[in-house]
């Protein structure tokens, strides 16, 4: 990859670090950047050697339950639209980190029609190419990122008190790196109105990105939303935070089970009311309201990344420990990208990055 289509991540900006990159891979030249790649701290204790979340902790003073309500309108939606099977794919968690990586090996296309022998990858997708950022743009983004960097790899977590209070941590440790990131990649799609604004960027959701405007607030709307323009219908993924004291890692791994969905076909029960089966649910319904076909869930131990598959398929990854995890923030960023890619006209993104092959039900 050249400079300008090069994808930094924290842990390749820092000196003395593994895959340090050499000035003169740096999106200046050497006078204007002289300072690249940034030297470890002077005097304090060194940085971390990767970006991985923190683990949280529960306070203990703090809410109970907390288990989500299926939303009326996410029970009432219509039949033909509702989510009738569930399937598992073992490789889509590392294929996602794969197809932004900075090192730019990319996932082998495995799709039907597809061309022979071709790695697809954020920075050449099949199909149409979204723009690529300038390398000052790229350059202020790591002056922004390193800081953060640093503060994150310094800092200690909140108490966890509530679910908002894990949505916090959730915006510091992964919404923020990631809206960073995303402007290494892509040119601000924003417009005129919104000219100080960069797109695409994840937000919180609203009533006006819904499928219904005007929706109840509080019906089936996701914590995190990511937009790619400032018009309505320009959503291409969702985030989605619990409380492990509420939805216990037991509840989320009971997920792949006949409880859930039946065996080999991966057929699930609508009406089901079991935690895992009602967590399912809102996020279908999410998916469904804001016109989104990606998406991760955490309960502040475990995450898990979602994509839609067909009209009434949900195919998930497998679970991964949130905490002290480096792919964490590379699959989440290799989702984005995907996403993103894939709104603007990407091919074979879906077959590849979660083969056909490679679904199954078997648990």
């Amino acid at each position: 990859m050249t400079a300008q289509q090069r994808l930094y991540m924290p842990d390749t900006i820092v000196a003395g670090l593994p895959n340090t990159l050499h000035w003169s891979d740096a999106p200046l030249n050497h006078q204007e950047w002289h300072v690249f790649p940034f030297p470890q701290p002077l005097g304090q204790p060194p940085l971390s050697d990767s970006l991985v979340c923190k683990e949280l902790e529960a306070a203990l003073v703090r809410t109970e339950g907390g288990v989500t309500q299926t939303a009326m309108q996410i029970k009432n939606m219509p039949s033909q639209d509702r989510l009738r099977r569930i399937r598992r794919c073992v490789t889509l968690f590392q294929n996602l980190a794969a197809y932004g990586s900075p090192d730019g090996a990319g996932v082998a296309t495995v799709a039907h029609g597809a061309p022979a022998n071709h790695t697809i990858h954020t920075c050449r997708p099949v199909g149409h190419r979204l723009e690529l950022p300038s390398r000052w743009q790229q350059a202020k983004v790591l002056d922004k990122l390193f800081p953060w960097f640093v503060v994150h790899d310094r800092r200690t977590p909140a108490a966890m008190t509530s679910e908002p209070s894990v949505q916090d941590e959730v915006h510091a440790q992964i919404i923020e790196p990631l809206n960073m990131l995303l402007e290494t990649r892509y040119v601000s799609s924003a417009g005129q109105a919104t000219h100080n604004l960069f797109y695409p960027q994840w937000g919180r959701s609203c009533p006006r990105a819904h499928r219904n405007p005007g929706s109840n607030t509080n019906a089936g709307f996701p914590d995190f939303l990511l937009y790619i323009g400032s018009e309505r219908n320009q959503n291409t993924a969702i985030i989605e935070v619990k409380t492990w004291w509420a939805y216990p890692n037991s509840d989320l791994t009971s997920i792949f089970s006949t409880q859930v969905a039946a065996r080999g076909s991966g057929a699930f029960t609508w009406g089901a009311n079991e935690t895992p089966s009602t967590l399912l649910k809102q996020l279908w319904g999410e998916l469904y309201f804001f016109g989104a076909d990606w998406g991760a869930c955490t309960n502040g131990q475990k995450i898990f990344i979602f994509i839609k598959t067909d009209r009434n398929e949900l195919t998930l990854s497998e679970f991964h420990d949130f905490h002290d995890n480096p792919l964490v923030h590379k699959a989440l960023l290799g989702m984005c990208f995907a996403s993103i890619d894939q709104r603007g006209g990407a091919r074979y993104i879906t077959e590849s990055l979660c083969p056909l092959q490679n679904r199954e039900s078997l648990w």
